[in-house]
């Protein structure tokens, strides 16, 4: 190893280090007593804000591989079970995104069964608008009657999408397709390509009309696990890829110089938002991954992530987090949005943290698979050289033999006509001297006829 790699080497063991201190100190701070009552950070009462929080607890204890952390997660369902009967909202549907893989980790049978009984709720029951999508419904006694917002792809999306990853459900993989498309088709601006936070089918309109940063990080993060967990079970349309493509080109154009994404996302004179950039650097990681983006969308990620480890305090809270936002009246009103740590700002710090454990090696091995399909490449163009050489050779061969063969044929042509030419030359000439020779035999002979008959004449007379 060259002291310049060994220089890196050291600097990504040291930047891992930091990443796995800050994970267990965010671990930490989310299940502290003292959050208890605080809507934000209570992580004991069955909604989206915890529900987010146990998503990326799941995904940081497996992988990591910490244990307490997955026992954590099962307690923790353990106690807050009760809190989900009766409750039937898009909002609530998130904790159960989790249940999926808990369910491969104990092999309970009771995670399965309640999962299966939710997906057929959605399926069958939950409110649609009438393109199909599902209607976003919240726990709060409040409702938005056809309202599509971003933010259902996350929640209830997902978990339909990792439940058909689980169970091979075709049924269940095609509805988490058609709602993840039917969602980019009614939301996304054709102008920019970025997201708006909602769309209301009644008024057949985007509300305010605001391109909110969190509601495109729901969106761009979630598809990649949607698309990997569904696409051995149901056609992927070619839309779903492009209109993700074009979000991410969008948003990667919207960065600010910081790194980190403003609250509406084309309004750089607005706060800078940590969990909405956190989730869009984490989903463009993991599209990295799975191959839906490109390469170079993992310098965008490293941007936010260098923006974000700042804003992690020592005791593991992450700053700069805007509080629970719907739909607002209007664009101004999202920049009024007050800041304050919230389970799903510390699970998407965490998300994307855990996420860049492995950036190093994850960078290596698009490395090497980058130098393999060039290899691949630049083999196949020497053997289409190759083959294109001996083509043109065997072409020159075979014109070379043919030119040969009309050249033989030529002159074997030429000499028959020749050699027919002057036979025939000479056969006319022979039957013109056969006739000639013939007349002059006769002529001499009726001379010598002529000449005896006067010499016989002149002796008779």
């Amino acid at each position: 190893m060259s002291a310049k790699q060994e220089s890196e080497a050291k600097r990504a063991a040291g930047r891992k280090r930091e990443l796995e201190a800050k994970l267990r100190k965010i671990f930490e701070y989310m299940r502290l007593e003292r959050h208890q009552g605080n809507w934000g950070m209570d992580i004991d009462h069955w909604d989206w804000v915890p529900g987010v929080g146990v998503i990326s607890l799941l995904e940081y204890g497996t992988a990591a591989g910490r244990e307490e952390v997955t026992d954590y997660l099962l307690h923790w369902v353990n106690r807050n079970k009760q809190k989900a009967e009766g409750v039937r909202v898009i909002n609530s549907l998130a904790p159960y995104a989790v249940f999926p893989e808990l369910y491969r980790l104990t092999g309970d049978p009771w995670f399965i069964s309640r999962a299966q009984e939710v997906a057929a709720w959605m399926l069958d029951t939950a409110p649609r608008t009438r393109e199909g999508a599902l209607e976003h419904t919240v726990t709060e006694a409040v409702e938005f009657p056809e309202q599509v917002w971003a933010d259902t792809v996350y929640m209830a999306v997902l978990f339909l999408a990792r439940l058909a990853g689980l169970t091979g459900d075709q049924e269940l993989a095609a509805a988490a397709v058609q709602q993840t498309l039917q969602h980019l088709r009614l939301l996304q601006d054709p102008a920019t390509g970025l997201l708006f936070h909602g769309w209301n089918s009644r008024a057949g309109s985007h509300m305010s009309a605001a391109r909110w940063a969190r509601a495109n990080a729901w969106v761009v993060l979630a598809v990649p696990e949607i698309v990997a967990g569904t696409g051995s079970l149901t056609a992927i349309p070619q839309e779903l890829y492009s209109r993700y493509r074009r979000l991410a080109s969008a948003l990667r154009q919207a960065q600010g110089a910081g790194g980190l994404w403003h609250t509406v996302l084309d309004r750089p004179d607005y706060y800078e938002e940590t969990s909405a950039s956190a989730g869009i650097a984490c989903g463009f990681l993991k599209a990295v991954k799975s191959g839906l983006l490109e390469d170079a969308y993992l310098e965008s990620a490293e941007a936010a992530l260098a923006g974000i480890l700042p804003l992690i305090r020592e005791d593991g809270e992450v700053q700069g987090v805007s509080g629970g936002t719907p739909v607002m009246p209007s664009i101004a009103a999202y920049n009024t949005i007050e800041r304050y740590p919230a389970l799903y700002g510390q699970g998407l710090v965490m998300q994307l943290l855990t996420e860049a454990l492995d950036l190093k090696e994850m960078k290596h091995r698009l490395e090497r698979q980058e130098h393999e399909e060039r290899q691949e490449h630049q083999g196949r163009q020497e053997d289409q050289g190759r083959e294109e050489h001996e083509e043109h050779q065997g072409r020159q061969e075979d014109q070379g033999h043919e030119e040969h063969e009309e050249r033989q044929g030529g002159q074997e042509d030429q000499g028959r006509e020749e050699h027919e030419e002057r036979q025939g030359g000479q056969e006319d000439q022979g039957r013109e001297e056969h006739p000639e020779r013939q007349g002059g035999q006769r002529r001499q002979e009726q001379s010598e006829g002529i000449g005896s008959l006067n010499v016989e004449g002149e002796a008779g007379g």
